[in-house]
């Protein structure tokens, strides 16, 4: 599966926000106030005032001053440096729809609007649009003479259009192609940053470089990558050499060759070196505060196989697909399949699961997709006219293929009819059987939601200095979490405990843990013990389908707060109080119960907990996802418990439990959530 998308997105988006700049020396114009167009539009642009430069378009376009080809360009530009994206490419689309270009000023405009065009079809992965878009302006600026006033303007645009064309063509492995377009990129590049123009121009220059360099890194062309990473490096110290060169604008270069020095020398086990470059990267604004920068550390911690870091970068990542307009695509899965393999592999497995769901929904509009991408390729002509006879005799056998596949349908149809209303009368029957299922179906799981309702206790103990709540919301119409309590004697026996699955087969296994711990916990047994043998009772051969659960079992007395546990490879408690008012336990984590029958479980203590509110729950408060599958997280829990006062402990679990309804804004929960809460005084 090619993964092309990992650097198209950051490629285009970052010269879509940086690539309007237009070089103009700020020595050469005029201080005092101009009245032309020109010098409007130019003001605007060297104030970056982008508003006012769209409105000067408008102005100028109205007032007959500038032909509207040129205020299409102009506004374009403007449009897309306010972020309003959709807008600016329907500017540029409406520039090079005009066929009548005047003036060398309008085929300079119509040029700036296809190349302000390419960078949202290149972003979208529309590659046979953007080898049909630019291989014709191309030609066109071989003819065109173009005055001194205007050829750094007219290098720029050359340079940014070779380099989605090799783009484009590495895209469909005509490698060589894409590396002469890639040179005359470069040619186009060094002929702007030693122009002495603006900063803008020596930034756009290294900047494209970059690009270059990350094309071949999403393809591990490491063989290819330093040349070109030396080359960016080369000519980014012409930009750091101005004066005038805007600080953000540095922090932005050095972070983008920080993160390509990482991912290359990540790529040639050069690990430490890595981290080095990966480290000052991840310290930059570029990277905390974008989500380009983002992704990229997305993308280099999935690489070095940080995967519970790149887990968490994920849910970042989520809430910028929708701005960027994705298509389902293969692409598009295997970023979801990525953020299923960090999940996977950090443990998580709910979430991975999840990931796993979306990817499946979305695989056959993908697959559509694909199938058109390959059609639409065969019909592109980059290279030379040669092409032709090839594209002619494939569309003649697509016709003939279009032909035998009619006739085939017909038949098809003629059998249809035919058997229709034999079928019919079947299908009927079996639906009506299929409902009646149904509807036993969905009766006898109401069912079991009560009996299993009803095995976790709805009462708590009315005791002097107790407060014990707890809660359990099932996400289908069983589940596999529990909790429960027992008293003997001053000592509190409690439990939350989560069962791999869902469904019938989870709270099945559910009964047998809740059963077991209410009859090991009447024994008295500590509960290392009471996990040692549960994990007897549940594991072996008589577990056929591997399932296990992971518990919490803690012994409490009453009289003193000394609190004795086992953790079977539950999620950490919270303990309430201390420096920080709040921490998760600190404990030893154990194997979950149910998997390996020869284990023994090690118990920890407190001395006391009096006075301290403790907090148990399972993965679907910390995992719970809302509609971007953005987690409610480990931090955001903590903080919570520690702004939250304590008056009881349903309290407590009625304010989490809330706070995870807002978070998921109406999205189906992805997992059973169970919390308890208890205090002694």
């Amino acid at each position: 599966m090619k993964t092309y998308l990992n650097h198209l997105l950051v490629v285009f988006l970052v010269f879509l926000l940086l690539g309007s700049f237009i070089a103009c020396d700020k020595q050469v114009k005029s201080k005092i106030v101009c009245t032309n167009a020109d010098s409007l539009v130019f003001d605007a642009i060297d104030s970056a005032d982008f508003g006012r430069l769209k409105m000067v378009a408008d102005e100028q376009e109205k007032a007959g001053n500038i032909s509207s080809v040129e205020a299409c360009r102009w506004r374009g530009d403007a449009l897309g440096q306010l972020g309003r994206l959709a807008e600016s490419e329907e500017e540029y689309k409406k520039g090079m729809a005009i066929k009548t270009l005047k003036t060398l000023d309008d085929s300079i405009s119509f040029i700036g609007c296809v190349g302000g065009y390419v960078q949202f079809a290149a972003m979208r992965r529309e590659h046979d649009e953007v080898l049909q878009t630019i291989v014709p302006i191309l030609d066109m600026l071989k003819t065109l003479s173009v005055p001194q006033k205007d050829v750094t303007l007219m290098c720029q645009e050359k340079m940014m259009l070779y380099m989605y064309l090799g783009n484009s063509q590495y895209f469909y492995d005509k490698t060589a192609d894409a590396e002469k377009s890639f040179e005359n990129a470069f040619r186009a590049a060094c002929e702007l940053a030693e122009s002495e123009e603006s900063w803008s121009v020596s930034q756009t220059a290294a900047l494209a470089m970059h690009n270059v360099t990350t094309v071949y890194l999403a393809k591990n062309a490491f063989d290819v990558v330093p040349k070109w990473l030396g080359r960016a490096d080369s000519l980014v110290q012409f930009f750091y050499h101005r004066p005038d060169a805007p600080e953000s604008y540095v922090g932005l270069m050095k972070a983008l060759l920080d993160i390509d020095h990482a991912m290359l020398s990540l790529g040639q086990n050069r690990i430490e070196e890595a981290n080095n470059y990966y480290e000052s990267f991840s310290k930059s604004a570029y990277a905390q505060t974008t989500a380009d920068g983002r992704y990229k550390v997305l993308k280099y911690l999935r690489k070095a196989k940080r995967y519970a870091e790149a887990a968490d970068a994920y849910q970042c990542w989520d809430e910028a697909l929708g701005e960027y307009r994705l298509a389902p695509s293969v692409d598009f899965i295997d970023m979801i399949v990525g953020k299923y393999e960090v999940n996977l592999k950090a443990g998580r497995i709910d979430s991975a699961l999840a990931a796993a769901t979306y990817a499946f929904e979305y695989i056959d509009s993908a697959l559509v997709r694909e199938r058109r991408s390959e059609a639409a390729r065969l019909a592109t002509i980059y290279e030379t006219k040669q092409k032709d006879e090839e594209i002619s005799q494939q569309q003649i056998d697509l016709s003939h293929q279009r032909f035998v596949a009619l006739a085939v349908v017909l038949v098809l149809l003629v059998i249809f009819f035919v058997i229709y209303t034999i079928v019919r009368r079947r299908a009927e029957r079996r639906l009506a059987a299929m409902r009646a299922a149904q509807e036993r179906m969905e009766s006898e799981l109401r069912i079991a939601r009560d009996i299993q309702m009803s095995m976790v206790p709805s009462t708590f103990p009315e005791r002097e200095g107790l407060d014990l709540y707890a809660s359990m919301s099932p996400a289908k119409e069983v589940g596999g979490d529990l909790y429960g309590y027992v008293i003997n004697g001053h000592n509190l026996y409690f439990t939350v405990g989560d069962v791999s699955g869902k469904g019938v087969p989870a709270s099945l296994f559910m009964a047998q843990a809740t059963r077991l711990f209410h009859t090991m916990a009447l024994q008295g047994l500590l509960p290392a013990d009471i996990c040692t043998q549960m994990n007897v009772e549940l594991s072996g051969e008589d577990n056929t389908n591997g399932m296990f659960v992971t518990m919490f079992i803690g012994m409490l007395d009453m009289e003193t707060g000394h609190l004795v546990f086992c953790n079977a490879g539950h999620n950490p408690p919270v303990v309430g109080g201390g420096e920080h008012h709040g921490e998760f336990l600190e404990m030893i984590p154990n194997a979950p119960i149910g998997l390996w029958p020869d284990l023994k479980y090690e118990g920890e203590e407190i001395d006391s907990v009096k006075g301290r509110a403790l907090f148990v729950y399972t993965d679907g408060l910390n995992e719970a996802e809302n509609t971007s599958q953005q987690q409610f997280g480990d931090e955001r829990l903590l903080a919570i418990l520690r702004n939250t006062h304590f008056n009881s402990a349903r309290q407590v679990v009625d304010t989490l439990y809330a706070e995870v309804e807002k978070h998921r804004a109406g999205a189906e929960p992805n997992d059973d959530l169970t919390m308890l809460c208890l205090r002694v005084s």
